[in-house]
């Protein structure tokens, strides 16, 4: 009985309290990450994909171990990326080839994209969409600081 008195005067200053607190004020340009009214729709930034040829392009370094490579070349050309359609697999669908990167030549995916198939390998149904992992790369604002620092 005395432990529900306490609990009970326990609510009670809890509330009367909140009800004289100052109330909380939240500007709305202040949530979230873009420095601009909730109400407001943004507009991305424009931006463009680097025009280098996907034969000139060169590898980009990778920011840890086991890192899927990014997209050192623009894809807008190849879009959209999916099982029916996918425009990646004429560059770097090169099973023989696995391992053996050469310099000025696509990199081909790696075994983990294929699963074997007969007597060969296949693409997994589950590797149609490339740019689930591998990222094409622009020159933008970055939208957080980021203090991380790979290998």
């Amino acid at each position: 009985m005395k432990l529900k008195i306490a609990l009970f005067a326990a609510a009670a200053c809890a509330t009367v309290g909140l009800l004289n607190a100052d109330p909380v004020v939240i500007i709305d340009d202040s949530l979230g990450l873009a420095q601009v009214s909730v109400y407001d729709v943004p507009v991305p930034q424009v931006f463009e994909y680097p025009t280098t040829d996907p034969k000139e392009s060169g590898v980009l370094p990778r920011y840890w171990e086991d890192a899927p490579p990014q997209v050192p070349h623009r894809i807008d050309k190849f879009l959209p990326v999916n099982a029916k359609l996918n425009k990646c697999l004429e560059c770097h669908e090169e099973p023989d080839k696995i391992g053996k990167k050469v310099k000025g030549k696509p990199t081909p995916m790696s075994e983990t994209h294929y699963v074997k198939e007969g007597d060969g390998l296949v693409v997994a149904n589950k590797r149609y969409v490339c740019t689930l992992c591998h990222a094409p790369q622009a020159n933008v604002n970055v939208l957080v600081d980021n203090t991380f620092k790979g290998d």
